[in-house]
């Protein structure tokens, strides 16, 4: 594609948002998944790449390029990986354990609110045990990577839940859920748990209210109990703020703070998050690894650490951090 000066031309007719290579490849699969006859379908169908792929992929571009450019200039990557939720669980037990519980939990960029359903999954660590109820039709495996380390006993018990996204989508609605379908990566196996993710959130409904992260993190977060500590998360959404924008969500959150407790758990790639530096990668890893953190706002400055490296999807953990995950 990046060789391709028609697909190129395609991507740039849309505007600056739709400059990612994400936006096109999730607007394909769009087209893809709406049932378009085209012999590029039985690639995504195979789940893997054909050495005629690119072409057909070319063909299909050029092809449908109205279709496509509506789509990309309508549409944002939408990107709510479940998977995450067995990194976010241990940063959210090690907040627990410091600031007790019930906790309120916010996750700021929360799309279709899929990880506000943390504790409706079976956290599958492998050899280190489970966390969630065991027949949940959601399994999500992480590995970990750190012998010792061990679990906590359960996940922490929320007293309410809210997400807050720009553009929440609708899980009730076929187009939002295809969009959302569409933006995940068909060869690595997750479409089908996405799809079982979706189908939890139809019958729990988690509530998201459209907003912005920063502009509109100060009111939301003043709709919780003011005797509440609040869990704020972010898992790859804070990376899209401004650098004016990041400087405007921490100040929002060590204001809100001096009110109440506030954690911030993160999950972003290396640099991303100032307040603490990340731990070194593992020799030969080849996925560049994210980092989960975990600041704390209790009146005075942040109490902030790297707690572990995770792979972006959440399927392996390394944990780094002094700040232990209470057993």
């Amino acid at each position: 594609m990046a060789e391709d000066e028609e697909l190129l031309d395609l991507v740039l007719a849309g505007p600056p948002h739709a400059h990612q290579p994400n936006v096109l490849l999730a607007a394909v699969h769009y087209l893809v998944l709406s049932g378009l006859e085209h012999p590029l379908a039985s690639v995504y169908a195979r789940g893997r790449a054909t050495a005629d792929a690119p072409a057909k992929f070319r063909d299909l571009c050029l092809t449908h390029r109205g279709e496509l450019l509506e789509l990309i200039t309508t549409r944002r990557t939408q990107t709510n990986e479940c998977g995450r939720s067995a990194v976010l669980a241990l940063g959210l037990a090690v907040a627990a354990d410091r600031l007790g519980e019930p906790l309120g939990l916010l996750d700021a960029g929360a799309s279709a609110g899929l990880n506000l359903l943390i504790d409706e999954y079976r956290l599958d660590y492998g050899p280190h045990g489970a966390l969630g109820p065991a027949h949940s039709p959601v399994v999500v495996e992480c590995a970990i990577r750190t012998p010792a380390l061990r679990l906590p006993p359960r996940l922490p018990l929320f007293s309410r839940r809210l997400g807050l996204d720009r553009s929440p989508v609708d899980v009730t609605k076929a187009d939002d859920v295809r969009w959302l379908l569409a933006c995940v990566w068909p060869d690595t196996g997750r479409l089908p748990r996405t799809a079982a993710a979706i189908d939890l959130a139809r019958r729990h409904r988690p509530p998201v209210v459209a907003g912005d992260m920063v502009t509109d993190l100060r009111g939301v977060l003043g709709t919780f109990s003011p005797d509440t500590a609040v869990a704020v998360v972010t898992s790859w959404a804070y990376a899209y703020l401004s650098p004016d924008g990041r400087r405007q969500f921490v100040e929002i959150l060590m204001d809100e703070g001096r009110r109440r407790p506030i954690a911030w758990v993160s999950a972003e790639g290396p640099g991303v998050v100032e307040l603490f530096d990340p731990p070194p990668p593992p020799a030969g890893e080849g996925t560049n690894p994210s980092v989960l953190g975990l600041a704390l706002f209790e009146g005075s400055a942040p109490d902030a650490e790297a707690l572990a490296l995770v792979h972006p999807h959440g399927t392996w953990l390394d944990w780094r951090g002094a700040m232990t995950v209470p057993a």
